[in-house]
């Protein structure tokens, strides 16, 4: 097999969060709260440069846009197809994880007579997708998910447009809870704005609006499809709190143009919480199928004056990249986790922590994956 070439520069970033300090208590940087407005952004061929950028909210959404949904109409995703539950259903049929009959864990999955805003309307306000071009959705507190420009442009009626939600009008009775109302504090729609498919009803006996495992099959690239451990499941597909939708295009600036890109520094008075790095990028090398690369180390130094806890966010710059590095990148030896807690700092201390790239033995996209390591500090 052919060595994959995963040589790339990857930049690290400081992120510094600020915290409010009331009786000796750090409010979250990164609240998993609804959002109201969606940031836009379209980036040039360089994955940086920023080509056009805008923000919207969801009243000037409803009041702007061609609205998708209409209050009352539910709409649902699939969860993963146990051995158990396909028994269930379908008693000494051979078992078959992605079911095609999309009749198996549907109805749980309900997700609420949505109304939303197309992904396509939202991106066409920065310029737009070409064929080729992938659009990364993005909430707060990092969790993503990437789609090719034909999901977003042109989709085939049984997976349905993807939509920004930002209104729900019925609740599921049996599925995942949701909220009702626009976005807001609970009770209101709380797990707004969320991603869905407007999937028509072909596909399933009950004729829901579902975009099923078997959809995602056919319609959705291998390197998009969302698993729940091995099990394929599209209700992960569904991102809550959305607040970003980021087009990583094919457009190259205009000749002459010499605008790469611009650091802005913030001055502030008091820098609670804050950490720093003694390295900026990282070259693993040529690392193939089946290979692991040296250990790289990053010391990071806790800056502020409370002690924090620091973890780690990868940024690939396509699905591809992201794929591979939640595959790959170990930190201190265990399997790269935004949620993990890598190290803990007390004031005017420091940590190495270790990376290194595993690549499975079954790896086969060839080529450079390019990523920005994002380390975040908290108290």
């Amino acid at each position: 097999m052919a060595m994959v070439n995963t040589m790339k520069r990857i930049y690290m970033i400081l992120a510094m969060l600020l915290c409010i300090v009331i009786v000796n208590s750090a409010i979250p940087a990164l609240a998993a709260d609804p959002t109201t407005e969606v940031h836009v952004v379209k980036y040039a061929a360089d994955g940086t440069t920023i080509l056009d950028e805008t923000t919207v909210n969801y009243t000037w959404m409803e009041a702007n846009l061609p609205v998708l949904g209409d209050g009352s109409t539910h709409y649902y995703f699939q969860g993963p197809v146990f051995e158990d539950e396909w028994n269930e259903v379908h008693p000494g049929e051979p078992y078959n994880m992605w079911n095609p009959g999309e009749d198996v864990n549907v109805e749980s999955r309900d997700y609420g007579a949505v109304k939303g805003t197309d992904v396509k309307d939202l991106c066409e306000l920065v310029g737009g997708m070409s064929p080729g071009d992938e659009v990364k959705i993005k909430a707060p507190d990092g969790f993503n998910k990437w789609f090719a420009y034909e999901n977003v442009y042109s989709p085939d009626p049984e997976q349905g447009k993807i939509g920004v939600c930002w209104y729900n009008g019925e609740e599921s009775i049996t599925g995942e809870p949701q909220g009702t109302g626009y976005p807001g504090a609970f009770p209101n729609y709380y797990t707004g704005m969320r991603l869905m498919f407007f999937a028509d009803t072909s596909t399933n006996p009950w004729g829901y609006h579902c975009f099923g495992d078997w959809n995602m099959h056919e319609y959705l690239d291998e390197k998009y499809w969302h698993y729940y451990t091995t099990y394929p499941s599209t209700s992960g597909l569904s991102v809550k709190w959305v607040s970003d939708i980021l087009i990583y295009s094919s457009e190259t600036l205009p000749e002459g143009d010499a605008s790469a890109s611009l650091d802005a520094t913030a001055n502030v008075t008091v820098a609670m919480v804050g950490i720093s790095l003694n390295r900026t990028e990282i070259d693993y090398g040529d690392v193939g199928p089946g290979m692991s690369s040296d250990n790289e180390s990053v010391e990071i130094t806790n800056t502020g004056t409370m002690d924090v806890n620091v973890t780690l966010e990868v940024n690939g710059t396509t699905a591809t990249a992201q794929s591979f590095y939640e595959q790959s990148l170990h930190v201190d030896g265990n399997l790269y986790n935004l949620a993990t807690i890598i190290a803990q700092i007390p004031t005017s201390n420091s940590e190495d922590v270790v990376t290194q790239l595993r690549v499975p033995s079954d790896w086969t996209e060839a080529g450079k994956q390019d990523a920005t390591f994002v380390f975040w500090a908290e108290a």
